[in-house]
Parts: C-alpha cells; sequence; structure tokens
C-alpha cells in the first residue's frame, strides 16, 4: 500500500510503500534549492523511513530533467548515504531518466553508495524495484 509523505510541487513526490518498506522519491525536475532537498530528504523522508524501519530507497527519476547542483550532490554524499547507512536502508535503488543530461547526473551521485555500505541497484520501473525488494529481502 502506497501513501504521499510529502511534496514539493511540480518537482518531488515522496510516498512511503508498505509492502516493501521502501521510500520512493519521484522527481519531475532536479531544479531545487538545498533546503528543498534537505526538507523533503532528510527531514520528511529519513524520519518516516527510520520510524518505519525502512529497507530501501527508490529515487524514480524517469521523468526528470534537469541536474542536481554541486552543492545538492556534495550534501548527498557527506550526509545523505551516511544517514540512510545509519537508519537501516540497505539498498539505494534508481530508475533512470529518459534524458541524457539528468542520467549523467544520477549515476554520478549513486556511485557513492558503495562507501557507506549501502547496495545500488538499477532498475527499469519502480513497480520493478518493489517486486525485487518483495522477492530478495
Amino acid at each position: 500500500m502506497r501513501a504521499k509523505i510529502f511534496e514539493i510541487p511540480n518537482k518531488l513526490v515522496v510516498e512511503w510503500e508498505s509492502d516493501a518498506k521502501v521510500i520512493i522519491d519521484t522527481w519531475t525536475t532536479y531544479f531545487v534549492s538545498l533546503d528543498e532537498f534537505r526538507e523533503a530528504v532528510m527531514i520528511h523522508g529519513v524520519n518516516y523511513a527510520k520510524a518505519n524501519n525502512a529497507q530501501a530507497w527508490i529515487v524514480d527519476s524517469h521523468k526528470a530533467t534537469g541536474v542536481f547542483s554541486p552543492e545538492i550532490q556534495k550534501f548527498i554524499e557527506s550526509d545523505v548515504f551516511p544517514t540512510f547507512a545509519k537508519i537501516g536502508i540497505k539498498y539505494f535503488m534508481t530508475i533512470n531518466s529518459d534524458d541524457a543530461v539528468t542520467r549523467l547526473s544520477i549515476n554520478q551521485y549513486s556511485t557513492k553508495v558503495g562507501p557507506h555500505g549501502l547496495k545500488l541497484l538499477k532498475g527499469d520501473s519502480v513497480e520493478g524495484a518493489i517486486a525485487w525488494l518483495k522477492k530478495n529481502t
């Protein structure tokens, strides 16, 4: 069962999928401020994930455009991934963008998960990622 946790209108929807214990970030644009990003991910997403024993975090960017600022990319590496590991997230799953520039951005920050003990998985759809989680965890 899926429930919306938070939204940045026309940019991001953050949801919880209880059947797979996963947070799903569905992006439509990566043109967000660090404050918007921090509130969505580190406050709403992380708090919900921690309270509900999330095992995975899916970033669905298949319709996203743009790139995260260098400031946000550094923040992801220095704060987000260590926090994910600390609260028990085991899998960081990406659904890549149709936009080539956005795809490069996703590939750049997602390669930083390994040093924090997270397993990076890439998929074609959120539904496929959830099915994988249900089968393999």
